[in-house]
């Protein structure tokens, strides 16, 4: 059995560049596949074990997937449709007095590359309460809608922009707030914006390929859907 450590942060421990595991524990670990478990632990006792990442350094599914689980564990205690308490088994599912499953919740999520149409230019915008970099336009798929509608709505919403020619690109699990974000890429022919926005953008820059293999403007961290997929459009741009 494999156990691995998680700190109150989510800190995961590493030595020589690989998670430590452990191969026993006394607190609560949850199943995460077979043979493979996940524990929370104190700051003290996750410092002493190695070398401190985020879980986006490794690029670990089953690290992603361990701290996805112990979030989900520690928010959900009770069956939302009886008030029992819940007992978890294999994969972070969990049963209640009815012994029915709730299966772990995950978030979908959009996010993308806006280009502006006949000019070889990327939307970038500035999160108000993140003001270190620029990244691309996100937000969580709302009940009823598809990703396309998703992605068009946030970036109207956040951009003032309205955006066609929606395609999928790929997809990061985001285990820190339990989600799956999807990438996707569209094209506006709305240089200025087009609508008053939901000020959760501060600053909206229109960048070329240069501005990004340049690093004249800062850009999500490595690690994030959002800095690949950047960097990958700016390696495409022939400028």
């Amino acid at each position: 059995m494999q156990i691995l450590p998680v700190g109150p942060r989510d800190e995961i421990p590493v030595r020589g560049g690989r998670p430590v595991f452990l191969s026993d524990h006394p607190g609560e670990p949850v199943s995460v596949a077979p043979g493979f478990f996940a524990v929370r632990v104190s700051s003290g006792e996750v410092r002493d074990l190695g070398r401190l990442v985020a879980p986006r350094d490794l690029n670990d599914r089953l690290v992603d997937a361990s701290v996805s689980l112990l979030r989900n564990r520690e928010r959900v205690r009770f069956d939302p449709s009886d008030g029992s308490e819940l007992r978890y088994g294999d994969g972070g599912v969990a049963y209640g007095a009815s012994g029915r499953p709730l299966y772990p919740r995950l978030d979908p999520a959009v996010i993308g590359l806006v280009e502006l149409a006949g000019a070889d230019r990327l939307l970038l915008g500035m999160n108000a309460q993140r003001r270190k970099y620029f990244s691309l336009v996100a937000g969580y798929v709302s009940h009823g809608e598809s990703l396309e509608e998703a992605f068009a709505r946030e970036v109207w919403e956040e951009t003032g922009r309205r955006v066609d020619g929606i395609t999928y690109v790929g997809s990061q699990p985001w285990p820190v707030s339990g989600s799956l974000m999807v990438g996707m890429r569209g094209t506006t022919t709305d240089e200025h914006p087009q609508a008053d926005t939901d000020g959760e953008l501060i600053e909206v820059i229109w960048v070329s390929a240069r501005d990004i293999r340049d690093r004249r403007v800062p850009i999500a961290p490595p690690g994030s859907i959002a800095h690949d997929m950047i960097l990958a459009w700016a390696a495409g741009k022939n400028q």
